[in-house]
Protein backbone atom coordinates (compact mmCIF):
# COMPACT_ATOMS: atom_id res chain seq x y z
CA UNK A 1 0.00 0.00 0.00
CA UNK A 2 1.56 3.11 -1.45
CA UNK A 3 0.94 6.78 0.51
CA UNK A 4 -1.71 7.49 -2.18
CA UNK A 5 -3.64 5.07 -0.78
CA UNK A 6 -3.46 5.49 2.90
CA UNK A 7 -4.30 8.84 2.36
CA UNK A 8 -7.38 8.24 0.21
CA UNK A 9 -8.49 5.32 3.07
CA UNK A 10 -8.36 8.66 5.04
CA UNK A 11 -10.55 11.07 2.91
CA UNK A 12 -12.87 7.94 2.58
CA UNK A 13 -13.71 7.15 5.85
CA UNK A 14 -14.26 11.21 6.82
CA UNK A 15 -16.69 10.85 3.88
CA UNK A 16 -17.95 8.24 5.66
CA UNK A 17 -18.35 10.30 9.09
CA UNK A 18 -19.79 13.11 7.19
CA UNK A 19 -22.68 11.10 5.90
CA UNK A 20 -23.41 9.04 9.05
CA UNK A 21 -24.02 12.92 10.48
CA UNK A 22 -26.43 14.10 7.29
CA UNK A 23 -28.09 10.47 7.87
CA UNK A 24 -28.01 11.47 12.06
CA UNK A 25 -29.75 14.41 10.99
CA UNK A 26 -32.61 12.88 8.70
CA UNK A 27 -33.73 10.64 11.62
CA UNK A 28 -33.57 14.25 13.73
CA UNK A 29 -35.90 15.65 11.25
CA UNK A 30 -38.31 12.11 11.61
CA UNK A 31 -38.61 13.13 15.07
CA UNK A 32 -39.59 16.60 14.61
CA UNK A 33 -42.01 15.44 11.75
CA UNK A 34 -43.85 13.11 14.08
CA UNK A 35 -43.66 15.65 16.23
CA UNK A 36 -45.70 17.89 13.91
CA UNK A 37 -47.94 15.34 12.79
CA UNK A 38 -48.93 14.49 16.31
CA UNK A 39 -49.52 17.82 17.37
CA UNK A 40 -51.29 18.18 14.11
CA UNK A 41 -49.47 20.69 11.76
CA UNK A 42 -49.76 18.14 8.68
CA UNK A 43 -48.13 21.11 6.47
CA UNK A 44 -45.00 21.05 8.35
CA UNK A 45 -44.91 17.36 9.01
CA UNK A 46 -45.22 16.19 5.72
CA UNK A 47 -41.90 18.86 4.81
CA UNK A 48 -39.72 17.52 7.54
CA UNK A 49 -40.88 13.99 6.65
CA UNK A 50 -39.45 14.39 2.64
CA UNK A 51 -36.44 15.71 4.59
CA UNK A 52 -36.26 12.96 6.92
CA UNK A 53 -36.27 10.74 4.30
CA UNK A 54 -33.81 13.19 2.03
CA UNK A 55 -30.98 12.44 4.56
CA UNK A 56 -31.93 9.14 5.59
CA UNK A 57 -30.78 7.97 2.17
CA UNK A 58 -27.00 8.58 3.09
CA UNK A 59 -26.79 5.80 5.51
CA UNK A 60 -26.39 3.84 2.22
CA UNK A 61 -23.73 4.92 0.61
CA UNK A 62 -21.78 5.64 4.41
CA UNK A 63 -22.13 1.76 4.85
CA UNK A 64 -20.57 0.77 1.11
CA UNK A 65 -18.05 2.46 1.79
CA UNK A 66 -17.53 1.79 5.63
CA UNK A 67 -17.35 -1.41 3.91
CA UNK A 68 -14.76 -0.70 1.41
CA UNK A 69 -12.43 0.50 3.54
CA UNK A 70 -12.43 -1.79 6.30
CA UNK A 71 -10.99 -4.89 4.50
CA UNK A 72 -8.95 -6.96 6.37
CA UNK A 73 -5.96 -6.75 3.62
CA UNK A 74 -5.81 -3.06 4.09
CA UNK A 75 -6.04 -2.47 7.46
CA UNK A 76 -3.00 -4.91 8.28
CA UNK A 77 -0.83 -3.19 6.17
CA UNK A 78 -2.17 0.29 7.35
CA UNK A 79 -0.92 -1.39 10.68
CA UNK A 80 2.24 -2.57 9.05
CA UNK A 81 2.70 1.32 7.87
CA UNK A 82 2.35 2.85 11.22
CA UNK A 83 4.71 0.58 12.76
CA UNK A 84 7.39 0.98 10.41
CA UNK A 85 6.79 4.58 11.04
CA UNK A 86 6.97 4.09 15.26
CA UNK A 87 10.07 2.26 14.81
CA UNK A 88 11.94 4.90 12.44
Amino acid sequence: MNLFKLYSRDILGLGVVGFFILSILGVIFGTIAFFNYACGNTALAASNVHLALSHIIFVIPALIIGHYINRPAWVAEVDKIKFAREIQ
